[in-house]
């Protein structure tokens, strides 16, 4: 993790995520129209309610899904039912129905042989870069003025310190998995994310770091590409920008589906949530103070753990080049961002990407489109590409961390 240790909440982030939580209280809804459920019961809803415990790990596969509330439903349902408290009687009725869907429901245990990823790299050095100014106890320049700037790509270091605004990033790698990945922490003394699109008809594309420059970003991540999937006819899934709604249409949730078109929401205040494919319409998400949507997935952390769909017998994945966006708290961001396709560097499945998230600290993180698209910039550089391979697909977004133009000199930010 940073060489900075994550401080304790302030004050004013407490009372930020209690007010988010008291806002979300109805995130995960009943769905319309269910009914109580037992053992002979058939249908949709059936489905549903076996769907929804495997998310929480009651399930180890929906391989052979069916409409059938058996015996062995019955069995799960108790199973949930007796760790949350309810009368263990296998029947799915109201007040049963309503804690499978509730914030906090109690998740199954850890199965014992789930899968064991390694998410240690090699050497895990500290980083003390020369002429560092004097720091606040939250990592921030004591006093205002020019910024504190360290690159060191061979090393695979890199830092801009102000009084607003700490980014830094370290490169690692692990042989023994033939992985190599870069670990960003980002924290504002006031602010959040800005989404940057390539175009003002939001579907253009445009080299990502010609927009990280036009925003004057310190840092950047590639987004969820979103504009591919609507130019080629395909669902993009609930996609908000800055305030407005630039797609609406999605899937029903599906966690075999790659995209997921799951969603990492970004509220007024800087707080991140994830969310189902279909758990809101775009306009729900705005009634609820939402600013931006990122759609793609799978969700790798949520609620501070990671999701027990990802220790099932069915969810696997194939190694890549990955992107993720992570919230450690308001105000303070972690992104992951892996090589591969590369001698040295195959890629990470997604269980790796969410263990390392939620080692990095996220309590909620997305992972957002990988492959060829997956960019890191910092200071005009693409860090995951050569020192002298600086190129990289053209796309429709970014997510760019900036601090104010007019705390900095021109200078600074000119790349």
């Amino acid at each position: 993790m940073s060489s900075l240790p994550v401080k304790p909440q302030t004050a004013r982030a407490l009372a930020a995520l209690l007010a988010l939580a008291l806002l979300l209280s109805s995130a995960l809804p009943v769905p319309a129209g269910a009914e109580a459920l037992e053992e002979g019961s058939e249908g949709e809803a059936v489905i549903l309610l076996k769907q929804r415990l495997f998310d929480l790990g009651y399930y180890a596969s929906l391989r052979n899904l069916n409409k059938r509330y058996s015996a062995d439903t019955a069995k799960r349902v108790a199973a949930f039912q007796f760790a949350n408290g309810l009368p263990a009687d296998g029947k799915a009725g109201e007040a049963t129905l309503a804690a499978l869907y509730a914030p906090g429901a109690i998740k199954a245990p850890l199965p014992p042989g789930r899968p064991v990823y390694n998410t240690r790299p090699d050497t895990a050095a500290l980083f003390t870069p020369p002429g560092l100014p004097a720091q606040d106890t939250e990592g921030f320049l004591q006093s205002a003025g020019q910024p504190f700037v360290y690159k060191d790509r061979e090393g695979g270091y890199w830092l801009y310190v102000s009084a607003a605004l700490r980014v830094e990033i370290t490169r690692y790698y692990q042989s023994a998995g033939q992985i190599e990945w870069f670990e960003a922490y980002i924290t504002f003394k006031e602010g959040k994310p800005v989404s940057v699109a390539a175009g003002k008809d939001g579907r253009s594309y445009r080299e990502p770091l010609d927009m990280a420059a036009q925003a004057g970003a310190v840092c950047a991540i590639t987004d969820d590409f979103y504009v591919y999937r609507v130019k080629n006819k395909q669902r993009p899934g609930i996609v908000l920008r800055q305030g407005e709604v630039k797609a609406s249409r999605t899937y029903p949730q599906d966690r075999s589906r790659i995209p997921s078109l799951e969603i990492l929401a970004m509220f007024q205040d800087g707080s991140m949530k994830t969310f189902a494919s279909d758990a809101h319409t775009a306009q729900e998400y705005l009634d609820l103070g939402v600013t931006d949507t990122w759609a793609f997935g799978p969700a790798l952390v949520q609620e501070g753990e990671v999701p027990r769909y990802f220790y099932s017998d069915d969810y696997r994945s194939y190694r890549e080049p990955r992107c993720a966006l992570g919230m450690v708290r308001p105000g303070q961001y972690c992104a992951l961002v892996i090589t591969g396709r590369k001698e040295g560097s195959r890629g990470a499945v997604f269980g790796w990407m969410a263990e390392k998230m939620l080692e990095m600290g996220a309590v909620e993180a997305l992972n957002l489109d990988g492959g060829g698209t997956a960019a890191l910039m910092f200071m005009g550089e693409y860090l995951n590409r050569g020192q002298w391979h600086q190129d990289s697909r053209a796309e429709s977004g970014i997510i760019a961390f900036c601090e104010p133009v007019d705390k900095v000199s021109a200078d600074t930010l000119s790349f």
